[in-house]
């Protein structure tokens, strides 16, 4: 019946990606600089967002039916790319050893104009269409160990229950960026949450929080229903999700958990932790609920660059995060792998890396 079910969400999700359902507000965006093909009237402007949920570089090529194929990125693992381009335009790359293309879907109403610089038309409004690097051929579960001061969680990340939110929580996670190391755990609520994902480091946090928010997620039909140890981002209305995310505390009564994601477009489940990690979860020191509705601390303060001083001056007794590695996609039915502790997958990563040097 589980395979069912995400066989099915898997296919509503592709077929919401392949009508174009997706929003885009990725700061990778492109203006490209090809032609539109012959028959202006009817081709329409378009954006188009590639996700890659591989922790291999995807080379992306757009295909010129005169000049032979040009790159036109590197899609680096577990990141997101989107282009202006044109309806009838086609995308190559390669996927395990084969060829596959995509092409533009005629998606708006916005024809190009004989008169004018098609390049030149502001698209930031438009609906976007999404292609997923690979798309079924993806494991439909990527697995993230992350270290915390009372003892290890393992997460399972659902990249078909919510692409981009999935995507950016890879993207934080992947050890070119370990954005989470010494992150701190600054929300604990008994019976409703806990939460994290304001960076030790300044740069690096203040970098996502300002013009890094990532669009919703469509809600999948039926949706997600929310669980203890379900994981999902604490945004601030549409399309606010950037870095902060919450896990469901294991103790929340029903009521609290049919009250997740209500209403609330950008809350859109992305993943899990294990339930044998709950414990873990549920011993992290809690101050109570952020100010101004406890005595927690107040995340606009953590934001400032003596944040982190300001916690471990006025709140010595809160837990972090020491850092997260994601298993290799290789390695996920490896369970001597799958199954190793963070610092374990640690230095497994750093070992894959010095043999590739």
């Amino acid at each position: 019946m589980k395979a069912f079910i995400d066989d099915a969400i898997r296919f509503c999700l592709l077929f919401a990606i392949g009508c174009g359902i997706f929003a885009s507000a990725d700061d990778s965006l492109k203006n490209g600089g090809r032609a539109s093909p012959p028959d202006q009237e009817k081709t329409t402007h378009e954006r188009l967002t590639f996700l890659n949920f591989s922790d291999k570089l995807v080379q992306l090529y757009y295909v010129d039916k005169s000049q032979g194929m040009h790159l036109e990125n590197e899609v680096h693992p577990y990141q997101s790319y989107t282009v202006k381009t044109f309806s009838g335009h086609t995308f190559s790359y390669k996927w395990r050893g084969s060829n596959l293309s995509t092409i533009v879907d005629q998606t708006t109403e916005m024809h190009v104009d004989k008169t004018g610089d098609p390049r030149a038309v502001d698209t930031t409004s438009l609906v976007a269409q999404v292609h997923i690097l690979g798309g079924m051929d993806q494991p439909e579960t990527k697995k993230v160990v992350c270290g915390t001061t009372r003892g290890d969680i393992r997460i399972n990340v659902k990249p078909f229950w919510s692409p981009r939110g999935a995507t950016r929580f890879l993207e934080l996670a992947h050890k070119d960026l370990q954005y989470f190391d010494g992150c701190a755990i600054n929300r604990v609520v008994p019976e409703f949450l806990t939460q994290f994902g304001i960076g030790a480091d300044y740069a690096k946090r203040t970098k996502f929080r300002i013009n890094k928010d990532i669009p919703d997620d469509p809600p999948l039909d039926p949706p997600i229903p929310f669980r203890p140890g379900y994981m999902s981002y604490a945004g601030r209305g549409p399309d606010s999700r950037s870095s902060e995310v919450f896990i469901v505390m294991p103790d929340t009564p029903q009521k609290q958990l049919d009250y997740f994601g209500g209403g609330n477009t950008w809350e859109t489940p992305f993943g899990y932790v294990e339930k044998e990690d709950l414990n873990i979860v549920a011993s992290w020191y809690s101050y109570g609920d952020m100010t101004p509705f406890g005595d927690g601390p107040d995340p606009q303060l953590i934001y400032e660059e003596d944040g982190y001083e300001y916690l471990k001056k006025d709140f010595p007794k809160m837990d972090y995060i020491r850092g997260c590695a994601i298993v290799p996609d290789d390695d996920l039915n490896d369970p001597s792998i799958a199954t190793l502790s963070y610092d374990g997958l640690a230095k497994y990563l750093l070992k894959l890396d010095e043999d590739e040097l």
